[in-house]
């Protein structure tokens, strides 16, 4: 039974930045909606066409790789205000056995309007 040991996340700016004050969370669910895994800051600022992370999420339940190969990344922003933040990111999960599950995106967009978005998980290596 291999489970969840550590979980990293990493963004990309593009060509919009984040604001110092626009608060991000991220939340981590296995197949059966269970929280595993989640962090909540505002990170500062983050300048177009750049690096940031990676960031180590709070393991909140060490759910075993199979609940986890079928589960989902929830990515949200809250402004202060209004901001647009265009960015990729990628998350990678690394289990007790050395094995890893990731997921990540490229060319997202979200704003105080539309200002959440999900993703599945899927296995490499």
């Amino acid at each position: 039974m291999s489970t969840l040991a550590n979980c990293n996340l990493s963004f990309h700016t593009n060509d919009d930045d984040k604001d110092h004050d626009t608060h991000v969370t991220v939340t981590v669910r296995d197949k059966n909606n269970l929280v595993v895994a989640h962090i909540s800051d505002d990170f500062g600022h983050f300048p177009d066409h750049s690096d940031s992370g990676p960031f180590s999420l709070i393991i909140q339940n060490a759910s075993e790789k199979v609940n986890l190969a079928t589960g989902s990344v929830t990515l949200r922003i809250d402004p202060n205000g209004d901001d647009t933040w265009r960015f990729n990111f990628f998350l990678d999960l690394l289990f007790s056995d050395g094995s890893h599950l990731s997921c990540g995106a490229d060319g997202l967009e979200l704003d105080q309007d539309r200002n959440e978005q999900t993703f599945g998980i899927s296995g490499i290596g």
